[in-house]
């Protein structure tokens, strides 16, 4: 069977095309921007779906959310606690200036993972490596940034055995 002869199913034909090319709905005029009038701001951008409130801040300043070698590393990560992307929300922090508010309550954030020593977020204070907190109806664990973990020197190693050991109280695996 060449290309042009491929039967694709009714539900993968769904999910392909759950987003419209063409909004049916009548357009609504846009409001011309008033001098001094404070647009509302965008919402936050991060990779997965965020279906289970997990959101995990990186912080990479060449990439969009992260290098391709450390999100496989993660993508493991969360295999190994029985979850996905489809999970989770990964935000760059470097893209996305935040506040510990603003991620709870616009991706209703119920367990935070930060991979990477010195990152400020407004709202949240320094916190130990490896340590548990719950801030807020959230918990929050802190980690060393991915690529101190994703080797195989026994640094590293004795870094990821902490952090599974959090892992696994977090999430009950």
């Amino acid at each position: 069977m060449d290309i042009n002869h491929i039967q694709l199913s009714p539900f993968l034909l769904m999910d392909l095309y759950k987003n419209h090319l063409i909004d049916s709905a009548p357009a609504r005029p846009i409001a011309p921007a008033l001098p001094g009038k404070i647009h509302p701001q965008k919402g936050i951008q991060y990779l997965g779906k965020n279906q289970k409130g997990i959101c995990i801040l990186v912080a990479y300043s060449k990439d969009v959310y992260l290098p391709d070698d450390q999100l496989n590393f993660l993508t493991s990560i969360l295999q190994a606690c029985r979850l996905n992307l489809g999970d989770v929300a990964i935000i760059n922090h470097y893209r996305e200036k935040i506040s510990f508010a603003e991620l709870r309550k616009q991706l209703t954030c119920n367990y935070l993972l930060v991979f990477g020593v010195g990152l400020s977020i407004p709202g949240l204070s320094e916190m130990p490596l490896f340590s548990m907190q719950h801030i807020d109806g959230c918990s929050v664990v802190h980690s060393p940034a991915a690529e101190q973990l994703n080797n195989n020197n026994p640094e590293s190693k004795m870094l990821k055995s902490k952090l599974w050991a959090c892992l696994k109280q977090l999430f009950n695996v």
